[in-house]
């Protein structure tokens, strides 16, 4: 068990931080709900309600009150709107001056979605809230975020009247706040955080609420200043957890994503489609110094998994991770689907779809396994009584991927950077030389268009004609970012 607080809570037999992680995994059940915000609120907050009067995780993480929320915004990228934030707020039956906020970023566990598409890091504001911020400054997409957690709004439980969840905690005073989020949740856990630190006298007017936070899994929500603001206000009551093979947490540091290439040496090597994914995000950020919160947290170590890991004896899946290994199996597969189109070998692909699971698991099973609430994640969705979209899959989720790819069968853009020598190829795989500079010149022209409709990724084959048929240099791909 690998919590720092060892003790039963709550009448469970969790920690409290083993708890406060349950509820922070929780937030995934807003993500299979389509419609308006009010129906996916409704649908979210039936399936939370069954979760926690549910006996079996009674047992793991005691009996815990919804208090506020579900709140959420939904918006539509392609089709039917889906859940793009979620926040609730929940009271420990035996601890009644203790609340938990917990946060669900976008809804896009798909890595390859939210780095290249959702995720706006290519720009900084300036901290909104605090006439002491100075010069602290968030990318774009965490204040797109936050500006919506903090507008969202919940029927209150003693009236008929929609409030926020700063308007709800106004009216009821609590000693402790801990908000928890996973993933984009874990960089917008620590900006709500703040802004409730920063905008007491709107809710805590004797100022005496203890705002404590317990981020997992999440990049970057703003630069050095902004992190050194942070800390001087809320770093004592800061529990930042993550995972050392886990993609996420290393972006969008330039240090730490010149990490990421090697994070599952020996065991597997990322392919130069990944090598130029990570040269890119850290062409675009690095004028930006991106520092994480909380920035000498410490990472757990985790170990390199295979699917196999997770069968038992019986060739069947362990159930405690039965549900996410499968919602990895069928996105992988879904994504292949996605690419037949193009008709590229499948060895030429394989080495990206490797990382890409390996991605996923750490993100995901990764923290199951190091908080150790494998039984708590084996009776979610049946207690839910819904069947719960663990993972953002690509025929819905990533519905820009989907439309992007279906645009390029159609308009494929054609790069052509002639006839390259090994040398070449071996710049082009380090971030340097010419075929480098070609192509970020042609996707910085993409970019400083007006877009459109047709705007389109850039898929472009390099084909080494001094390698194997199983080099991974005959096939990669990047992005424009539009």
């Amino acid at each position: 068990m690998a919590t720092t607080d060892a003790s039963a809570y709550n009448n469970g037999t969790y920690s409290f931080e083993q708890q406060i992680f349950s509820l922070s995994w929780s937030t995934i059940l807003s993500f299979n709900f389509k419609g308006e915000a009010s129906e996916i609120a409704s649908q979210t907050k039936e399936s939370l309600v069954n979760v926690l009067e549910d006996k079996e995780i009674q047992k793991l993480i005691g009996v815990w009150n919804l208090v506020w929320g579900p709140g959420i915004y939904a918006d539509s990228f392609v089709g039917e709107e889906k859940s793009l934030n979620s926040m609730f707020i929940v009271v420990p039956e035996s601890d009644p001056g203790q609340a938990v906020i917990a946060i669900a970023g976008t809804n896009g566990s798909s890595l390859m979605d939210w780095i290249v598409e959702d995720f706006n890091v290519k720009e900084t504001v300036p901290w909104p809230y605090g006439p002491s911020s100075g010069k602290a400054q968030i990318s774009k997409g965490t204040y797109f975020g936050l500006d919506k957690l903090v507008n969202l709004e919940s029927v209150a439980p003693t009236s008929n009247t929609s409030i926020t969840a700063q308007q709800y905690l106004s009216n009821r005073p609590f000693k402790n706040i801990m908000v928890t989020g996973h993933s984009l949740g874990g960089a917008l856990s620590p900006c709500y955080s703040l802004y409730l630190d920063e905008t007491r006298s709107q809710w805590d007017l004797s100022e005496s609420t203890i705002i404590s936070c317990l981020p997992t899994a999440g990049p970057t929500p703003g630069d050095l200043s902004f992190s050194e603001y942070y800390d001087n206000r809320l770093s004592k009551t800061t529990h930042r957890q993550w995972n050392l093979m886990d993609v996420v947490p290393h972006a969008f540091n330039t240090e730490l994503l010149a990490q990421v290439p090697d994070l599952y040496e020996p065991d597997l090597s990322a392919s130069v489609g990944v090598k130029l994914l990570v040269r890119w995000i850290q062409r675009n950020t690095k004028s930006l110094d991106y520092l994480n919160v909380a920035p000498d947290a410490e990472g757990f170590s985790s170990k390199y998994y295979r699917l196999s890991d997770f069968m038992k004896d019986d060739d069947k899946y362990d159930e405690r991770y039965k549900a996410i290994v499968e919602d990895i199996k069928e996105a992988i597969q879904t994504f292949e689907e996605e690419l037949k189109p193009f008709e590229i070998p499948s060895f030429r692909t394989g080495s990206i779809l490797l990382f890409l699971v390996q991605a996923l698991i750490q993100h995901t099973i990764g923290y199951i396994a190091h908080f150790d609430i494998g039984d708590f994640s084996q009776r979610l969705t049946p207690a839910s009584k819904q069947s719960s979209a663990l993972l953002s899959k690509p025929e819905d989720g990533s519905g820009r991927l989907r439309k992007s790819l279906a645009l390029l069968t159609k308009k494929p853009i054609l790069l052509d950077l002639g006839q390259p020598t090994r040398r070449k190829l071996d710049e082009l795989q380090a971030g340097e030389g010419p075929l480098w500079d070609a192509l970020l010149a042609k996707v910085d022209q993409m970019n400083q268009d007006k877009p459109n409709q047709g705007a389109q990724p850039v898929i472009f084959l390099v084909e080494d004609q001094t390698s194997t048929p199983s080099s991974d240099h005959c096939w990669s791909g990047g992005s424009s970012g539009r």
